[in-house]
Formats: C-alpha cells, sequence, structure tokens
C-alpha cells in the first residue's frame, strides 16, 4: 500500500472511531436518561398509590352503607336529601349555587314559592308534568260549579281547611275580614297554568278582591303561601294539575324544593352558562363558563359538570357546604371532612389506572433500553473492527515511514 493511501486510509479509520465512540457515548447518555425517567415514572407511581377520592352516602342495603363519589349534581340532589341530609352549595358571598334549569324557574317564578315549585320537577313524569304544589287537599275535591249547588262534606270539610288557613295568616298579619269571612268568598283568579293567577275573597254583594301578601317575617310568607296553594288546589278548574302534598310520597321533593327556594330568596343565588348573552345581560346570577377556564376544549366545564373541578373548589374554598338543619330550621355549615355522610378513602380506578401506565412506561423503557443495549453491542462490535483496521493500517504507516527514512539516511 503507497504511503499516500496508506494515510488516507487511517484518517478515515481515524474518523470513523471518533464517530463511533461518539455514538457510542450518545448512546450511554441516553440509557442514563431511562434510568432517570424510571425513577421519575416510580415516583410517580408512589404518588399514585396513595390516591383519593371523596364519596357521599346515597342509600343503605340493609345495614350497609352505600357511598357514591361526590359530585354537584349528586350532593345536591333529592336522592340524598331523602337520607335526611339536603345539601346546597354556596360561594364566599354566600350565593347558592344552582343549575340553569332552577335558577329560571327562580326568576320566572318572581318570589312566589307556589309559582316556583309548580315549575321544578321532571317534566317527563307522568300526567302532571313534575310540578309541585304544597296543598295538601285532595285534588279531586272542587268548589261546586254551580253556588246553589249542595256540598258534600267532602267539599265542606275543604273550605274549613280553607278558611282556617286564611284565618292564621291574617290573624298574624292583624287583618279581619269581618263577620263575611264565615261565608266562604274565598276564590281564584287563573292565568291558566300551575302556579299562575292569585287568591281572591268576595264580600258579601261586592266583586272578588285580591288576597295580597301583607306580611314582613318568613313565618307569615308560609302561611300565605299555605292558603293560596288551598285555595288555588279547590277553586281553579284551568291550571293544569301538579303533584300536590295530598300524596305522600310528594312530600319530600315538595321540601326539597321549598328548603331551596327559601335558601334562595333569603342568600340570592348563581349558576354556570354557556350561553354569554345570559351572562352579559345577568351578571349577578350567570357566570359564563369561558371566564372560569383556561383551555377551548374546556370552555363548557363547570363546578356543575365537572366532578373534580367542583372537589377542587371545595379544597380551595371557593365553594361551600351547607345541609338543612331540623332542629335549626335553617341550612348550616359543614366541609368534606367534618361531614358525617362524607368520606374520603382510596381512589381504587385512578389507583388501577396509575398502575396501567406505569406497567406500560416500563415496558417502553426495558423495550427502549434493549435497543440501546444492541446498539451498544453494535457499536462495540464494530469499534473491535475499525481499532484491529487502525492498527494494521497504522502498522503498515509505521514501516514505510521508517523504510523512508533509512533510504534517505
Amino acid at each position: 500500500m503507497g504511503m499516500a493511501a496508506s494515510q488516507a486510509r487511517l484518517l478515515s479509520i481515524t474518523a470513523r472511531l471518533t464517530d463511533n465512540e461518539q455514538s457510542g457515548q450518545a448512546v450511554s447518555y441516553a440509557k442514563e436518561r431511562l434510568a432517570n425517567q424510571a425513577d421519575q415514572i416510580e415516583a410517580e407511581y408512589n404518588n399514585a398509590l396513595s390516591a383519593t377520592k371523596f364519596t357521599v352516602l346515597t342509600s343503605f342495603n340493609g345495614a350497609d352503607a352505600n357511598y357514591s363519589d361526590l359530585s354537584y349534581a349528586l350532593i345536591t340532589s333529592a336522592k340524598v336529601a331523602e337520607l335526611g341530609k339536603q345539601y346546597v352549595v354556596t360561594d364566599t358571598r354566600g350565593r347558592v349555587l344552582v343549575t340553569e334549569d332552577i335558577a329560571q324557574n327562580f326568576i320566572d317564578s318572581n318570589g312566589d314559592l307556589n309559582k316556583f315549585l309548580s315549575l321544578c320537577g321532571d317534566p317527563t313524569s307522568g300526567i302532571y308534568n313534575g310540578g309541585y304544589s304544597i296543598s295538601d287537599l285532595d285534588p279531586a275535591i272542587k268548589v261546586p260549579a254551580d253556588a246553589d249547588d249542595t256540598k258534600t262534606a267532602e267539599q265542606t270539610e275543604a273550605e274549613e281547611k280553607i278558611h282556617d288557613a286564611w284565618d292564621k295568616y291574617l290573624t298574624s298579619v292583624g287583618i279581619e275580614f269581618g263577620d263575611e269571612e264565615h261565608d266562604f268568598g274565598f276564590g281564584w283568579m287563573s292565568f291558566g297554568a300551575a302556579g299562575e293567577g292569585y287568591a281572591t275573597y268576595t264580600p258579601a254583594g261586592g266583586d272578588p278582591q285580591p288576597i295580597n301578601f301583607e306580611g314582613t317575617t318568613k313565618e307569615q310568607r308560609e302561611l300565605y303561601d299555605y292558603a293560596v296553594a288551598l285555595t288555588e288546589s279547590y277553586c281553579s278548574t284551568s291550571a293544569t294539575p301538579v303533584n300536590t302534598a295530598y300524596d305522600a310520597d310528594n312530600k319530600q321533593d315538595i321540601t326539597y324544593y321549598q328548603n331551596l327556594f327559601y335558601k334562595m330568596q333569603s342568600c340570592d343565588f348563581f349558576t354556570y352558562t354557556n350561553d354569554p348573552n345570559k351572562a352579559a345581560q345577568d351578571e349577578a346570577h350567570y357566570v359564563y363558563t369561558a371566564d372560569i377556564n383556561t383551555k377551548p376544549k374546556d370552555m363548557d366545564k363547570s363546578p356543575l359538570n365537572d366532578a373534580t373541578f367542583f372537589v377542587e373548589e371545595l379544597k380551595k374554598g371557593n365553594l361551600q357546604l351547607q345541609y338543612y338543619s331540623t332542629s335549626e330550621n335553617d341550612f348550616v355549615e359543614t366541609t368534606l371532612s367534618e361531614d358525617a355522610s362524607i368520606q374520603e378513602v382510596k381512589d381504587e380506578s385512578k389507583i388501577a389506572e396509575a398502575e396501567r401506565k406505569y406497567t406500560q412506561a416500563l415496558d417502553d423503557l426495558e423495550h427502549t433500553d434493549n435497543r440501546y443495549d444492541l446498539q451498544l453491542k453494535k457499536l462495540d462490535t464494530e469499534h473491535n473492527t475499525l481499532q484491529t483496521e487502525y492498527d494494521s493500517v497504522k502498522n503498515v504507516v509505521d514501516k514505510n515511514v521508517e523504510k523512508t527514512f533509512s533510504i534517505f539516511s
């Protein structure tokens, strides 16, 4: 081999050796990074093993209590209230968080409990469209079609109950109708739908006069609302029928909506909406979801429909829990950690998901590590071959140099 050719070959092998060593170093560094990733995956997995979630008592199976994952819809539902604990969620100002439907029902009721109740419930549930009334009269008992008709015992009993209800309210506000009140002059001016209309009293020889609320206390309002509900049930013939308190099965739901109404009335309310127009027109009661989310894909997310978001807001104190106390006759504050019906348990689904991801991540790392080992083995074989060739060519070059010096010496 000529001197020039040997030198060129030696330089080429040197370059390839250098590239080989750099490639080996790069793969070695990559293996070190894999080790760091494995440590990080291990740490994340260990953290996930301590993942917990909050659940709330929803039913009993004999003596066994059943709990379900905590969410706004669940904890504020009538289903949970049936167990004796009705919850509401408030903000730091005390305003009650409600769904858009409940917010609209409250606005449409304009402060009238009977109207609010008639709008609440499940619109798909039976002939009564889900609406409610606090009247405990038999809805089948109605005022005689003709004033001269002889009243049945049931009609007489209903009128006496209505009289008694109005007497209690009128006495509480210091109003008397005089002796004429012993005649049944009560009636109902209907606007068609349930809860739409007003109670009247017709003095002898006079015209029907509306009976307006004249009180100032919650107790007086409750007496008035009850008397109105009885009057509508007995006297109205055109209003859409509703689920009344006459049916014991309705009483729990009626109490639920009644408590909610008075809470909203005393403390105000708010809700979340995807409609920017609602939020713009009524900023006091509607929060636009886009204003509380930073990611476009989460534009419709709110504590109302995202359980994780809801729990986080409770933990941060941005939202707070209250439950109705029968002894206090009002809602009282509670917390996730203090409430006996709420428990924090291991989140088995998250732990299972973490285990799946952990196993998959380790398998991926092992696969990559094996690939790096093969690359290192290949580079090592290539390095040995190049080194052998390098030594051989260098030996030829050295001999050529030695021979050249001997010729010219």
